[in-house]
């Protein structure tokens, strides 16, 4: 659902863009090169053609990646998720054409400094575009004005909604069973009645007559919340209740790409030497270095995960230099092996023995949903200290535990991964008390 305002930032985030491209090029080039039309001609001409393919192919890769697209409740990190899908297609392209070209003469710091300029412009401009069209539609401004036609949950919510929302542009006219007033001065009907009754036949007629825009409301339920996705098979619709990202082979592929390489620089860097450390301690503590458990993965799946031994098997305690790992996340670290595997990823839910997955699926309606994706090293839960488990776990705290899993599956973004793993490590280093902070609410 759209109204005025996406037209708005828009027109905004296209004007602004193009003019931050011509503004920056020729202020950056003036900087770096001084009149470029006297000093070499023919440079002049290759930057020419820079700034054309720039201007075309921001266009391009802003219309694919929605970065130009403003929707009711739009995020600092949508937009910021956008940008960097925009950047990054775009830098591919350029790369490309500029290879194809043989573009050495482009110089690297004006590249650097333009590009850098422009991204961060452009996110900033985009930030306060938002900020500016949410106060603007909280002040009554840019509405669509909509009557509901029928009555359910789901439409009571609807109103409940855009009565205490009015920044996502919607405003209730009225409301009636299933009739309406031929002098109505309305946008939209939102219509909750049954498709197959008259009167929903009848409200789509007068809509048609009068170029009102229709759209139809089905009932969800008064126990409904999340977002259905629709798709269609032969043109019948099919609502499903969860979104997945991680379904689409793009983002599986990106996602994977990422896992490989910092799997591997981990293993490199860090593994390298923490390994051989960790296990001649860990022998001259008493315990074998590895530890192998099976755990549940995607789809359900067991495999085997990959531990430092920080429990002595034959009494159940550890000592000081154990417990110390255990409590830092140093005996998760082989697990960059799984993950260069292909049975886990840097981020995503923890993996659960079997007898934990009984467990906790009784408890918990919703728990098998973290299946859906490959288990992590570090998770949402992980990041925001929802750490803790086994017979003993609470349940406020296990409920909570699996809303930030299933948050996560819903919502992924390389945005999302990144910012986890900097939060895991910035509470690891700094903070490792925190890790733990919900365990004993």
């Amino acid at each position: 659902m759209q109204n005025q305002s996406a037209n708005i930032y828009r027109i905004l985030t296209l004007t602004t863009d193009l003019l931050l491209i011509v503004g920056l090029f020729a202020v950056v080039g003036w900087w770096r090169f001084e009149d470029l039309r006297i000093s070499n001609p023919e440079y002049y001409n290759y930057y020419l053609q820079l700034w054309v393919l720039t201007g075309v192919s921001w266009l391009v890769v802003g219309r694919w990646s929605g970065s130009f697209t403003y929707t009711a409740g739009l995020e600092q990190r949508n937009v910021t998720g956008q940008l960097l899908q925009a950047a990054l297609a775009q830098f591919a392209i350029l790369a490309i054409i500029v290879v194809g070209l043989k573009g050495y003469y482009y110089s690297r710091l004006f590249l650097a400094v333009f590009f850098s300029a422009f991204y961060a412009l452009a996110w900033l401009s985009r930030l306060f575009y938002v900020a500016y069209l949410r106060r603007q539609m909280a002040a009554g401004k840019w509405q669509r004005r909509f009557y509901l036609l029928g009555s359910h949950a789901t439409a009571d919510a609807f109103i409940a909604l855009t009565t205490h929302r009015p920044e996502l542009g919607w405003t209730h006219v009225g409301a009636d069973a299933g009739a309406l007033d031929e002098r109505l001065d309305i946008d939209e009907i939102i219509c909750a009645l049954s498709p197959a009754s008259t009167q929903y036949q009848e409200a789509e007629r007068w809509a048609e007559m009068r170029g009102v825009r229709f759209r139809y409301l089905p009932d969800m339920g008064s126990h409904y919340a999340g977002q259905m996705n629709m798709s269609t098979l032969e043109g019948i619709p099919v609502f499903s209740q969860r979104s997945e990202p991680l379904l689409l082979w793009s983002n599986a592929l990106l996602k994977r790409l990422f896992d490989v390489v910092f799997a591997l620089v981990g293993i490199v860097v860090l593994l390298s030497w923490i390994f051989p450390i960790s296990a001649i301690l860990l022998l001259l503590s008493g315990v074998k270095p590895l530890f192998i458990q099976e755990r549940v993965g995607l789809s359900g799946r067991p495999f085997k995960v990959l531990k430092f031994q920080t429990i002595k098997p034959s009494t159940g305690d550890s000592n000081a230099l154990q417990r110390w790992m255990r409590k830092m996340g140093w005996d998760e670290l082989p697990q960059l092996f799984n993950v260069l595997a292909g049975q886990m990823s840097l981020v995503g839910p923890r993996p659960h023995t079997s007898e934990d997955v009984e467990s906790y699926s009784s408890l918990v309606k919703n728990y098998r949903i973290r299946h859906w994706a490959k288990p992590g090293m570090t998770g949402l839960a992980q990041s925001r200290g929802l750490r803790g488990g086994g017979p003993g776990a609470d349940e406020a705290l296990l409920q909570e535990r699996i809303r930030a899993d299933v948050y996560y599956i819903e919502n992924w973004s390389l945005l999302l991964d990144l910012r986890i793993i900097l939060e895991t490590l910035l509470r690891t280093v700094f903070y490792p008390s925190s890790l733990h902070q919900k365990l004993d609410t």
